[in-house]
């Protein structure tokens, strides 16, 4: 068993121990309240009954007979059953602390004790023994046990494995009775007592059931409200989009389910009016939250090397992904595909290195496409001596926009079964900016998650699906990045 299902079985167990604790101390206050009061008022009517008329067969029941040491059973058994039964509704109502395990052990008490009482009046041979003689007493108060208490099925039959050897043996030794017939007596009780023992089996998977389906459901209303904050947490590792400048950057996400395991960083820095941004887009293998877990590892990785090396380069970063990868998720059959790039907005140059990550694209101003291919190995493949991350370097002109994207993008599907394919998502890069999607200023990403949705004919993903975009603007007579002219010469070239 796994740790996490040791820990909920465990939970389950405390929860239902605490319901049936409760249950079981109100129903035992019932039981003994209105089934030990119909006792004493059926006592209490037979005293009557022996003071005030000359009813000989009371009297003997009660006081006994001269000469017949087996008539002290019935006084003895009435005493001991007022004083049993009281003293379970005095413990049930005064003590509030009492383990589960001590309330059942006293219900089953009482119906022994009930037995007991019944073979003491049949051993006394009362004048009305007849009614007791299968011990149909003991058979009534088992089966109102049965309906009233939150038994088990092993816990129904303890009353029963003590109190019919006990009547076999009165039988066989003190009433003087054949075995044949003591036998069919004994079977005949365990028969008639059979219907409450599966009364108490249906009823204990009944409560077993309603009990689990509470617990799931308030487990689900838990793990609901702990998946909106921990996606909360999760998108809070992702960077901030930059709408303004020489490099502008956007992207869109949508998780297969609450949170994924897709990842993007962005670092941007800007010096002496010089901008540069590093980036890192990387899709963890699964779904969920364990790649949502390791992602978070990856952002403390990530963030940890820029501030050791904040000039590390992307093929660099790609190693050291690697090597981590390698070192702590595979040996869990975790990996990852990656592709870091690296842009300084004077150089007019990307430095790339893809780790087995789909085809990246950077689409001119004039709507051409150049495709960066994977330059390396996925992530965790290989151990960090054979890791060449194949760095590269690509030209980024201004009105370039470099675009990147997750397997979820080019996997989706139709309604039919159809998937868009590389195909498919080159098509729509080298179509015409729309109306609603201008190009050239930061859409593509939010164009290619909704053409991707469109395509899936408005089905949930079946992957986490990530696109982002990296403009770099147009400078017209040396404006800066975010001008009016800036902005003028951006729209300019957006119809291209």
């Amino acid at each position: 068993m796994s740790r996490s299902g040791g820990f909920e079985t465990t939970e389950f167990r405390r929860t239902f121990s605490i319901e049936t604790d409760r249950l079981l101390r109100r129903r035992l206050a019932w039981f003994a309240s209105v089934w030990g009061g119909l006792g004493i008022l059926g006592i209490l009517s037979l005293v009557l009954t022996a003071l005030f008329t000359d009813d000989k067969l009371v009297r003997d029941f009660l006081f006994g007979t001269q000469g017949d040491w087996r008539q002290v059973f019935p006084p003895a058994g009435l005493l001991g059953w007022i004083g049993i039964y009281g003293t379970a509704l005095f413990v049930v109502a005064v003590k509030r602390n009492l383990p589960t395990q001590f309330l059942v052990r006293l219900s089953l008490l009482l119906i022994v004790f009930d037995g007991l009482f019944a073979l003491a009046a049949r051993i006394g041979e009362v004048p009305f023994h007849e009614v007791f003689y299968n011990l149909f007493y003991f058979w009534l108060a088992h089966l109102i046990a049965c309906m009233v208490f939150p038994w088990t099925v092993r816990q129904a039959l303890i009353p029963i494995a003590m109190i019919l050897p006990l009547s076999f043996a009165s039988k066989m030794l003190i009433e003087g009775g054949n075995l044949g017939g003591s036998i069919a007596s004994s079977l005949w009780v365990l028969l008639c007592m059979t219907p409450g023992v599966i009364n108490c089996g249906l009823r204990q998977s009944q409560r077993v059931q309603k009990a689990s389906n509470r617990f799931l459901h308030k487990r689900y209303g838990m793990l609901r409200q702990e998946l909106a904050y921990a996606r909360q947490v999760h998108e809070a590792l992702f960077p901030e989009t930059k709408p303004e400048g020489d490099l502008r950057f956007s992207y869109k996400y949508e998780p297969m389910r609450q949170i994924g395991g897709d990842y993007l960083y962005a670092k941007v820095t800007e010096e002496d009016g010089r901008e540069s941004i590093s980036v890192a887009l990387i899709d963890v293998t699964g779904h969920g939250i364990p790649a949502a877990l390791t992602v978070n590892r990856l952002h403390g990785e990530i963030d940890l090397r820029f501030a050791e090396q904040p000039d590390i380069g992307p093929g660099e970063l790609l190693r050291v992904l690697n090597r981590y990868i390698a070192l702590t998720l595979a040996k869990h059959s975790i990996f990852a595909t990656a592709v870091c790039f690296k842009i300084d907005s004077e150089s007019g140059e990307i430095r790339y290195a893809s780790g087995g990550h789909p085809p990246s694209f950077i689409r001119g101003i004039d709507g051409t496409l150049r495709e960066l291919d994977p330059t390396s190995f996925v992530l965790g493949a290989c151990p960090d001596a054979d890791f060449d991350p194949g760095e590269r370097t690509v030209e980024f002109h201004e009105g370039d926009s470099l675009i990147a994207y997750t397997d979820g993008a080019i996997e989706a599907k139709s309604p039919e079964g159809k998937m868009l394919r590389m195909d498919g998502l080159r098509g729509l890069l080298a179509s015409k900016p729309t109306p609603g999607y201008p190009g050239g200023l930061g859409s593509w990403s939010e164009r290619i998650l909704t053409e991707v949705t469109n395509f899936r004919g408005g089905l949930p993903p079946e992957d986490d699906t990530l696109a982002i975009e990296i403009y770099r603007a147009v400078r017209v007579d040396g404006a800066a990045g975010g001008s009016s002219m800036t902005e003028a010469a951006d729209a300019s070239v957006a119809q291209a």
